[in-house]
């Protein structure tokens, strides 16, 4: 069995890198937030080349919607992270010159990507029926709260905690004798569903390859959420629902959270008899009880009976006596113990990555690992305008001069003076020869 593993490790570190997957491939974005962003943000990962258009000054509202309110070298740490290895630039779409540009770049790209309210982009000149006539062949993703026809819902604006709600997450949150609600975090609703809108852009990417076609992908960020869902099948056949379950699993007894002797926490969850049976053999009171271990009330008592038993065990008493005879745990980690787990950074999972702005910063790394054509990280987000010029110049050819008389006339732009929208204090203009459009940032 080692083999294998020297052998799949042989093929992620010593296999031949080719090109990435998505090279060539060209995107343009009118994204904010997380829901549109995070999906530029993968196939950028993957060697796609990828325009964020944002408005002049500050540019995509999330740059200043930093954790707590703090920023570091006056930039949003997760912004950066979610926006990486794209190029920024910075129009005014009300000025009919800035919608040509938006034109000109549609017209050379493969993917159009926006998450403006349903109908929005439509009324800015710059929707589906426009874009695909000057580029018949785009892949153009429209990410909404519910979607761009059918229903009440379809003129709402949504956020992530919204696509919880009406997804029937939020009922499910908590516990059953509590009269409340939680929310899950970290913002489920938005990159769950980006990801099937990354999935829908490769399928329609293939199918053009195939027919020549372009097509129009709409995603509802709420639909997204819900289809990792099964909870209706069941109120289906059982009349019932499944509501809040709290700290116990309605498919795994027992199951749950449990604090150790230490202070610590460990999570269990027993899928099948077998394991029921390992665990029953080192806590009191389980045995023989496994017959109806499913329902609802028998779980609580379960949970109980172990929850005691954890509490006279440390973390690793645990976790050691999981391994020797067969049962699922794991320890609950927190970020610091995350951060300093070397596992992360063996597989590439976090990265200490150094940015040409601003020098080493932790971040996830690509979001899957591909043997011969992995994704990279390759710079962080930018300050608010800061490729106008070498997206101008490299993708629509336009002069030093050209760009300068679109500055005067305020088409395009850049960064306000303030947190996330500017450029760490350490930055020198003058010498930033990718600012100026003179080289690329890859």
């Amino acid at each position: 069995m080692s083999d294998y593993f020297e052998y799949v490790e042989s093929l992620f570190r010593n296999g031949e890198k080719r090109e990435q997957p998505l090279k060539g491939i060209k995107v343009v974005e009118v994204t904010h937030y997380i829901f549109g962003p995070n999906v530029g943000r993968v196939l950028a990962q993957f060697g796609a080349e990828v325009v964020k258009i944002e408005p002049v000054g500050e540019g995509d509202r999330m740059r200043m919607g930093a954790v707590w309110g703090r920023f570091y070298k006056k930039a949003n740490l997760q912004f950066l992270a979610l926006n990486a290895n794209k190029y920024f630039i910075s129009a005014d779409v009300r000025h009919k010159k800035a919608r040509e540009i938006v034109f000109k770049l549609a017209e050379k790209a493969d993917v159009f990507v926006e998450n403006l309210r349903a109908g929005l982009a439509d009324a800015m000149g710059i929707g589906y029926s426009a874009i695909s006539r000057v580029n018949p062949k785009i892949v153009y993703v429209s990410c909404s709260g519910y979607g761009q026809w059918g229903g009440r819902l379809v003129m709402e604006g949504s956020f992530d905690i919204a696509a919880q709600a009406v997804t029937s997450i939020g009922t499910k949150t908590g516990w059953e004798e509590v009269d409340e609600f939680y929310k899950l975090p970290d913002y489920f609703g938005d990159f769950l569903p980006s990801q099937l809108a990354v999935f829908a852009v490769l399928a329609a990417l293939y199918h053009r390859e195939k027919t020549g076609k372009g097509q129009y992908i709409d995603i509802s960020q709420a639909e997204g959420l819900f289809r990792f869902l099964y909870d209706v099948t069941y109120l289906s056949l059982t009349s019932q629902e499944i509501g809040k379950t709290g700290n116990i699993d309605p498919t795994a007894s027992p199951s749950g959270i449990f604090k150790t002797k230490d202070e610590k926490f460990v999570a269990i969850a027993i899928m099948d008899d077998d394991q029921f049976s390992a665990l029953a053999s080192v806590v009191e009171g389980l045995k023989g009880k496994e017959k109806d271990r499913l329902k609802k009330e028998r779980i609580k008592e379960l949970n109980k009976i172990l929850s005691e038993w954890v509490s006279t065990k440390t973390l690793e008493e645990v976790i050691n006596l999981s391994k020797e005879l067969g049962f699922p745990a794991s320890p609950v980690l927190g970020d610091y113990d995350i951060y300093k787990d070397p596992w992360r950074y063996e597989r590439g999972s976090i990265l200490k990555f150094k940015d040409r702005l601003y020098g080493e910063v932790v971040i996830p790394g690509p979001v899957v690992n591909l043997s011969d054509s992995p994704g990279e990280i390759k710079w962080l987000a930018r300050p608010v305008g800061y490729h106008n010029r070498l997206v101008l110049k490299k993708w629509l050819g336009l002069t030093d001069e050209e760009i300068d008389e679109l500055e005067e006339e305020g088409v395009i732009g850049y960064w306000d003076n303030v947190p996330g929208c500017m450029p760490p204090a350490t930055w020198d203009k003058e010498k930033d020869r990718v600012f100026w459009g003179d080289k690329d940032e890859r």
